[in-house]
C-alpha cells in the first residue's frame, strides 16, 4: 500500500509585528478569522493597525472597518504618530470603513453583507473589524452570532481574505463566548498591575492549524508599535536537542594563579558564577577575563548593570589592562544597561542578539540582580537561566556571571537563583575576612565540573597588575563562616609591602 502523500503545508501571512510570528510559528492562517481580544488601552488598535501596514507593504490590501470606535479623523491622526504608519497607502492599499449604520438599520445580516462587498470592491486580502462587541448587542441570541461567524468564515476561506476581530473583554481569564468555537484562533492582550509595576502580556489561546510558543509573552508599546519579546524558555526549548558533546579545550582565564586552583583552565563553553561581597574584586575579575581573551583574539562581551564603559575603561586602564585598546578594536563590546525596570526577556534577547552579532567567544555577565529587576516573576529565573546557558554553550560562548552575596561578611552563601548552581559547572567565592584588625581578600572554588579542584582558600590581591591569586590562606580556621580563629599551626605574619598597593578596585 503506497503511503498517503503529505499535505502541502498551509499559507501563511506575516504579521510583520516583532516577535509575534515567532510566537505564531510563521504567522496567522490566509483565509482564518481571528479574535484578538483585551482590556481598554492594551493596544488592539495599535497591533491591527501595524499588522494592516506591514501587510499593504508586502503587496497585499487591507480593509480596516469600525463598528461605533473612534472616529476615522482620530484614529489617523494618533497612528501618524507611530513610525509604520504609512498615510501615502491610505485610500489606495489600505481603507478604512465605518459600518455601524448598515448594522443598525439591517443587523447582522446587513452587517455580513456589507463586509462582503467592501472586500470585492477593495480585493481586500486582510480585514479588521474594530468594535465586534457591538455587533454581539445586534445579535438575537448568542446562536445567531455564533451563525455570523461561521457565515463569514465560510465566505472568506473562499477568498482567501484574513480577518481580525477586535474585541474589548474586561474578564479575559474567564470568559468564555460561543463564537470561541467558531474561530481559527484567539489572541488575548492583558495590562495587569503587579506591585507598582503595569506589565503588559499576550496570550494564545487558541491557534487552529499549527503550534505555538505556550504561554504569556511581554510586549512593550512604543513608538514604533506594538513589539512582542517571546519567552526566552519557550523559544530556546524548541531548538533541536544536542548531540553528544565533544571534548572541549581548555581556555585560561587570564588571572595569574586562578587556572591552577580550577584544575587547570576553564573548559571552554563552560558558565562560572562568581559570587562575592561588594567590592570583593568580582568586576575586575570578569575584565581581565575579557582582556586576555581579547589578546589571543577571542571576541569579548561585558554586560553590566553597574559601572558605566567610562568607568570600566578607567578602572582597566589603572589595572595594567588593555582593554581600552580591545574596545577601540572592536575585540570587546562594553554594553551597559541601569538595572531599571526592563522587560526580561527583551533583556536576555538583546543579550543573544549581540553575542551572535559579534561572535563573542568570552562573555561577562556582570550582576544577576540586572535580571531580578526585569522580571516580575522571579521564579520564572532558573529556567530562563538554564535555557539561556544552554543557547550560549551551543554557542561556544564561555560565560562569567557575577552576583553579590546579600551582606558584606556572610556566615551563610545562599545562591542568588534556586537552582543556579546546578546550571554552572564552576562557582567561585570572593570574601574578605578581617583578622587582627586587618581585611584580608580570599578566593575558593565551591565546585568544578569533570575536573578537580583545589579546594583550599587563597589570598589574593588587587594590584597594579589586577587581581593575582596568592598562596593558601593558613592563618585562621572557620573563614568561610564569617567567625575566623586561630588555626593550631600559624603562618608567620608577613611584613607590610615595600610600596604603596594599588587602590582597591572592582565591587
Amino acid at each position: 500500500m503506497n503511503d498517503p502523500q503529505p499535505h502541502p503545508p498551509l499559507e501563511r501571512v506575516p504579521t510583520g509585528v516583532p516577535g509575534l510570528d515567532s510566537i505564531l510559528h510563521g504567522g496567522l492562517i490566509r483565509g482564518g478569522i481571528y479574535i484578538v481580544a483585551g482590556t481598554p488601552g492594551a493596544g488592539k488598535t495599535i497591533l491591527a493597525n501595524q499588522m494592516c501596514a506591514h501587510h499593504v507593504q508586502q503587496g497585499g490590501r487591507a480593509v480596516y472597518l469600525t463598528l461605533l470606535t473612534e472616529t476615522h479623523g482620530r484614529m489617523l491622526a494618533n497612528l501618524r504618530t507611530l513610525s509604520f504608519f504609512d498615510v501615502a497607502q491610505v485610500g489606495e492599499r489600505l481603507h478604512y470603513v465605518s459600518a455601524h449604520r448598515d448594522l443598525e438599520q439591517h443587523g447582522l445580516a446587513g452587517l455580513l453583507q456589507q463586509l462582503r462587498g467592501v472586500v470585492r470592491e477593495h480585493r481586500a486580502s486582510l480585514l479588521v473589524v474594530d468594535g465586534v462587541v457591538t455587533a454581539e448587542h445586534f445579535a438575537e441570541s448568542p446562536f445567531a452570532f455564533k451563525r455570523f461567524i461561521q457565515d463569514l468564515q465560510t465566505w472568506v476561506s473562499i477568498q482567501g481574505c484574513t480577518v481580525l476581530l477586535l474585541k474589548s473583554a474586561p474578564n479575559l481569564e474567564t470568559e468564555v463566548r460561543p463564537e470561541h468555537t467558531m474561530v481559527d484562533g484567539i489572541l488575548r492582550l492583558q495590562v495587569q498591575s503587579l506591585r507598582q509595576r503595569r506589565v503588559r502580556e499576550l496570550l494564545v489561546t487558541k491557534l487552529r492549524g499549527s503550534g505555538y510558543l505556550e504561554g504569556n509573552h511581554s510586549y512593550s508599546v512604543t513608538s514604533d508599535g506594538i513589539r512582542l519579546f517571546p519567552r526566552v524558555e519557550a523559544l530556546l526549548g524548541e531548538l533541536p536537542a544536542l548531540s553528544p558533546r565533544e571534548q572541549r579545550d581548555d581556555l585560561h582565564t587570564g588571572i595569574p594563579g586562578l587556572d591552577a586552583v580550577l584544575g587547570g583552565a576553564l573548559q571552554r563553553g563552560s558558565t562560572t558564577l562568581v559570587l562575592g561581597s561588594s567590592g570583593s574584586g568580582k568586576t575586575v575579575l570578569g575584565l581581565q577575563f575579557l582582556d586576555a581573551g581579547a589578546a589571543r583574539g577571542e571576541q569579548g562581551l561585558y554586560f553590566g548593570f553597574f559601572e558605566n564603559p567610562a568607568a570600566l575603561l578607567y578602572k582597566a586602564e589603572r589595572l595594567g589592562m588593555q582593554l581600552a585598546e580591545h574596545v577601540a578594536g572592536g575585540r570587546v563590546e562594553l554594553r551597559w544597561q541601569l538595572p531599571v525596570e526592563r522587560i526580561l526577556d527583551a533583556l536576555a534577547q538583546e543579550l543573544l542578539e549581540a553575542v551572535a552579532r559579534a561572535g563573542v567567544k568570552r562573555l561577562v555577565i556582570d550582576g544577576l540582580v540586572g535580571f531580578f529587576t526585569a522580571s516580575p516573576y522571579p521564579e520564572r529565573l532558573s529556567g530562563l537561566f538554564s535555557a539561556l546557558t544552554e543557547q550560549l554553550h551551543r554557542m561556544g560562548v564561555t560565560t562569567l556571571l557575577t552576583e553579590e552575596t546579600r551582606e558584606l561578611f556572610v556566615q551563610e552563601i545562599e545562591a542568588p537563583i534556586p537552582g543556579i548552581s546546578g546550571i554552572c559547572e564552576n562557582i567561585v567565592f570572593l570574601r574578605e575576612v578581617e583578622v587582627e584588625a586587618r581585611l584580608h581578600r580570599l578566593l575558593t572554588v565551591l565546585k568544578t565540573r569533570d575536573r578537580a579542584h583545589d579546594n583550599a582558600l587563597f589570598e589574593f590581591e588587587i594590584t597594579e597588575r589586577g587581581l593575582v591569586v596568592g598562596e593558601p590562606f593558613a592563618r585562621e580556621r572557620n573563614v568561610l563562616t564569617g567567625v575566623a580563629t586561630p588555626s593550631r599551626a600559624p603562618s608567620p605574619r608577613r611584613k607590610p609591602p615595600s610600596k604603596p598597593r594599588s587602590p582597591r578596585s572592582g565591587r
